[in-house]
C-alpha cells in the first residue's frame, strides 16, 4: 500500500466503469493508491480537484465525454499527495481552461515535493511544466537535456497579412527562414530563441494579424531527424508511430531541486 502511494499514474486513454459514478471512481481509484487513508484530508483535495475542474462527480462512468473521463483519472491521481506522478499524454481531451487548471495544480504538487515524469506531444505543456526534456526514438533517448539547451530544435511559424508590406527587411534577419506570400500572407519560419530579433522589425513594418505559433512535437522530431512530412505520412504505421511501428515521445521530469 505504501508503494501505491508514493505513485499515481494518469494514462492518455482513460476508460471507466460504465455503472460506477465519477466520484465513485475516482474513490476507488485513491484507495487502490492509499490517497484516503487520511479521509478528511483526502475529502477536501477531492472536493477543492472538483470544483476547479468544474468535474461532475455524480455521473455515471458511460455518460462522460472524452474530456470528462480524462478529469476522473487527474483528479484521481492529484487528490493523492503522491510521491511521483507518471503521466502520459495528461491533457488529452481537455479544453484550454482545463489544461491551464491542471498544469497550475501538477505545479502545486511539485511545490509540496513530488516529483513528475511527464509523456508529452504538446511542445508548450512541456515547456511550462519541466525543468529537463528526452527525446525517445525507437525506444533509444537520442536528444535530452534542459529546455534551454535544446531551443536549437525548435523554430516557430511567423505570419502576418502583407497588405503591400515590404517584407524584404525581413529576409535579410539571421533568425529568419523561408520567407513566403501565401495568400495574402507573408509567412516565414524563424528560430524560436531568435524571436526577440524579430520582433523590433516586424514592429517598424506595422504589421497586422500577426500569429506566432511555436512548432509541434512532431514537427520538431521531424525537422530533428531529417524526415519529411511526406515519407513520415506513407511510413507510419498509425500516428505517431514510424515505420518501425517505434513511438516518438518527449518524456519531461520535473521536481523540486
Amino acid at each position: 500500500m505504501e508503494l501505491h502511494r508514493r505513485l499515481a499514474y494518469v494514462p492518455g486513454d482513460v476508460r471507466l466503469w460504465p455503472n460506477l459514478s465519477g466520484g465513485e471512481t475516482i474513490d476507488l481509484l485513491s484507495r487502490l493508491r492509499g490517497g484516503t487513508v487520511d479521509g478528511a484530508a483526502y475529502r477536501g483535495r477531492k472536493d477543492h480537484l472538483c470544483q476547479v475542474f468544474d468535474f461532475d462527480p455524480a455521473k455515471k462512468g458511460r455518460a462522460y465525454s472524452k474530456g470528462n473521463r480524462q478529469k476522473v483519472a487527474l483528479i484521481a491521481a492529484l487528490a493523492t499527495e503522491a510521491e511521483l506522478y507518471l503521466l502520459d499524454e495528461p491533457t488529452s481531451g481537455l479544453d484550454p481552461l482545463m489544461e491551464e487548471v491542471f498544469r497550475r495544480e501538477l505545479l502545486a504538487a511539485v511545490g509540496r515535493g513530488a516529483t513528475v515524469l511527464l509523456s508529452s506531444h504538446i511542445l508548450s505543456e512541456v515547456e511550462v511544466l519541466c525543468h529537463r526534456v528526452s527525446i525517445i526514438r525507437a525506444g533509444r533517448i537520442v536528444d535530452g537535456g534542459t529546455l534551454d539547451s535544446l531551443r536549437h530544435l525548435a523554430r516557430s511559424e511567423v505570419s502576418f497579412a502583407a497588405d503591400g508590406l515590404d517584407a524584404e527587411a525581413l529576409a535579410r534577419l539571421g533568425a529568419v527562414h523561408d520567407l513566403t506570400l501565401d495568400a495574402g500572407r507573408v509567412r516565414f519560419s524563424a528560430d524560436s530563441d531568435r524571436i526577440a530579433e524579430v520582433l523590433p522589425t516586424l514592429g517598424a513594418l506595422g504589421v497586422q494579424g500577426l500569429t506566432i505559433v511555436p512548432p509541434s512535437l512532431e514537427e520538431l522530431f521531424l525537422r530533428h531527424y531529417g524526415d519529411t512530412p511526406a515519407n513520415a505520412a506513407t511510413q507510419a504505421a498509425a500516428p505517431g508511430e514510424d515505420h518501425h511501428g517505434s513511438r516518438r515521445h518527449l518524456l519531461g521530469a520535473r521536481g523540486r531541486s
